[in-house]
């Protein structure tokens, strides 16, 4: 019970602040432009990721973390959805990338991957919050939860991202 009302209280904190989006990555990709971003991820690590447009539809993407690496390639639908298809592992992978605007400042963002590894589904979802430090830093927190053959795990997510 505690830790769901700490959870809540987190997630009700972090909408009040101004300039805040939900999300972790968004699916609106810049042509030869993009992101990176580092990020502590619970008792994971440091985890790294980047992302790069090669058009303005079309971008590639890596994260790396101790116990997984994911390789693929993202097509954006419009400024709201993106298609993901990848590696996850060694193990194919196929994703979504939701944005949904609350008003100028304030969006939720979504990000399911669900994967096939050693013929057992897999899935991993991340939601979190950007806050904008400067035009191209910002600070981002969330959570990451992932099902596998070994069960389910949650953890939180803090780091900082660049845009370029």
């Amino acid at each position: 019970m505690g830790k769901s009302f700490f959870v809540g209280f987190l997630v009700i904190c972090l909408l009040l602040m101004p300039q805040v989006a939900l999300g972790l990555n968004t699916p609106e990709v810049r042509a030869k432009g993009g992101e990176t971003t580092l990020m502590f991820v619970g008792d994971k690590g440091l985890q790294l990721s980047t992302e790069y447009g090669v058009t303005s539809e079309v971008g590639l993407c890596v994260t790396i973390r101790k116990d997984a690496t994911k390789i693929g390639a993202k097509y954006e639908f419009d400024s709201n959805l993106a298609l993901l298809l990848g590696a996850i592992n060694q193990a194919p992978f196929v994703g979504a990338n939701i944005f949904m605007p609350l008003d100028e400042y304030m969006g939720f963002i979504g990000d399911l991957s669900l994967s096939l590894a050693s013929n057992r589904l897999t899935a991993q979802m991340e939601l979190g919050v950007v806050l904008d430090l400067v035009d191209n830093l910002d600070l981002r927190g969330g959570l990451l939860a992932e099902t596998d053959q070994n069960g389910k795990s949650f953890s939180f997510q803090i780091g900082l991202g660049v845009n370029y």
